[in-house]
């Protein structure tokens, strides 16, 4: 399948720049990246995102290099799509969100994962059917669960919302039995350590390391999207450290509540253990890096994380000394009193000590089966 593209920004100040990380997400799920194109104004354009000049050079562009998808950085209103698409031809207009999307749709392997994935992506276009039904031929790919076809807009939102009922049906009782089996590991006495941290920090590596499994990595972002559990032992001298051990998807920036209300199940995973192993990928700019510690410490606080916490300050090897100093001040700077572990996952170094910690941490944590 040909998925020649373009990546589009209007960039805007005092808001980060996501152009890179959208054209990296689009590259890794096979798009072509044939051209990047930004524009600098002082706010969005009410009706199409960058300015009419800047668009009808992305027209012109799109026309010499046959590009057939225009991928938007920035979130966009579904009027702002169908009157990009207008304007461009025919080319498929997507947004950032609808790129996060579709990552998660080639990634999903679960039934949960693939339910979560339905039920974000109806949710995000819910409003969009008015827009589509004026708009006869861009239905499909980006409505994506059926569209609303040829029905009037009423037989489409009710439709609509007769799938988003049933998915959330489905959602809570999968939600039920994983709460059941949450339980049953707390009165067999086993607590529950989970992995926290932005995409492709090293989680997973970390996992199997530990786990002695071989999920998936190296994929690009959002490898893992449902909880992954597993019962691990660490040898002690006089007794072990019996433990399960809880994978997870990983934070992103500003991901759209919509999409990540869908997910909620991995963030009570979250909530819900009794220790939480945050990794932070301190091989990055160490400007991107104190962005993400933000994202982070934004997103643990919206979902009422109270668990104890180590930090793995994880591809140590990757770095010099100076660097991994300022990383690690900043990272005490936004969790402060929090222990931080400088480790490597896919090396092995570093972790030992980290397992002695954790080890010696739940040593220190009473555990309880939920109330029922």
């Amino acid at each position: 399948m040909n998925l020649r593209a373009i990546v589009v920004e209007c960039k805007i100040p005092k808001l980060p720049s996501r152009v890179e990380e959208v054209a990296a997400i689009a590259s890794n799920i096979g798009y072509i990246v044939l051209d990047i194109v930004v524009q600098r104004r002082k706010s969005v354009h009410h009706s199409t995102c960058v300015g009419p000049g800047k668009l009808a050079e992305i027209k012109k562009v799109v026309e010499s290099k046959h590009v057939e998808f225009a991928i938007f950085s920035n979130t966009l209103p579904s009027a702002q799509v169908f009157k990009i698409q207008k304007a461009l031809g025919d080319v498929k207009v997507i947004d950032r969100n609808l790129l996060i999307l579709e990552v998660f749709d080639r990634r999903a392997m679960t039934k949960e994962a693939k339910l979560q994935i339905q039920l974000a992506r109806l949710r995000y276009t819910f409003s969009w059917g008015r827009e589509f039904l004026r708009l006869e031929g861009i239905l499909g790919e980006q409505v994506g669960w059926s569209g609303p076809g040829d029905y009037p807009y009423s037989e489409y939102e009710r439709e609509a919302r007769k799938r988003i009922s049933r998915l959330e049906n489905e959602l809570r009782d999968l939600y039920r039995k994983k709460g059941l089996l949450r339980d049953r590991r707390r009165e067999l006495g086993f607590p529950i350590v989970a992995l926290a941290g932005y995409t492709q920090s090293g989680k997973t590596t970390f996992f199997n390391r530990l786990s002695s499994e071989e999920k998936n990595v190296g994929l690009g972002p959002f490898t893992t999207l449902s909880t992954v559990a597993r019962r691990v032992i660490i040898p002690g001298g006089s007794s072990n450290t019996e433990f399960i051990l809880v994978d997870s998807i990983g934070f992103i920036e500003d991901m759209h509540p919509v999409i990540l209300k869908a997910f909620n199940t991995t963030l009570g995973e979250i909530t819900q253990a009794d220790l939480i192993l945050l990794f932070v990928d301190i091989s990055e700019d160490l400007s991107l890096l104190e962005r993400k510690l933000s994202s982070i410490d934004k997103t643990l606080r919206q979902t009422g994380v109270a668990s104890r916490m180590i930090i793995c300050a994880n591809k140590f090897d990757l770095v010099n000394q100076e660097h991994f100093e300022m990383a690690l001040k900043e990272i005490s700077r936004r969790f402060l009193g929090v222990a931080v572990l400088g480790i490597s996952a896919l090396t092995g170094t570093g972790v030992e000590r980290l397992l002695e910690q954790l080890a010696s941490e739940l040593r220190t944590i009473p555990i309880q089966a939920s109330a029922a």
